[in-house]
């Protein structure tokens, strides 16, 4: 299994196709703030590395994003999501 690091060119290849709305705004969110370290959903900092468990970009890349704290517990709250960090995967 393969891990694609948020924000990365092949991320945003993966995640357009995904969700080409979400893609676009969290491109919005980088170029205004002039780096890549921002959450991939609402543009805020500091963010961190999570893979989502049981959704995939393809059959072999699950799905990664840079999340905030707020957005981290949104995703795991409302939406259901099983958000596991980055760092406890071997890279």
């Amino acid at each position: 299994m393969k891990h694609l690091s948020p924000h990365s060119k092949e991320w945003f290849a993966a995640f357009a196709k995904l969700d080409p709305q979400q893609a676009a705004a969290t491109r919005k969110f980088i170029k205004d703030s002039r780096t890549e370290n921002v959450c991939s959903m609402c543009g805020d900092h500091p963010a961190s590395d999570y893979e989502v468990a049981d959704k995939w970009f393809d059959a072999d890349t699950p799905v990664t994003y840079r999340l905030c704290e707020d957005c981290l517990s949104t995703l795991a709250t409302n939406e259901g999501e099983r958000l596991v960090p980055l760092s406890s995967h071997a890279q």
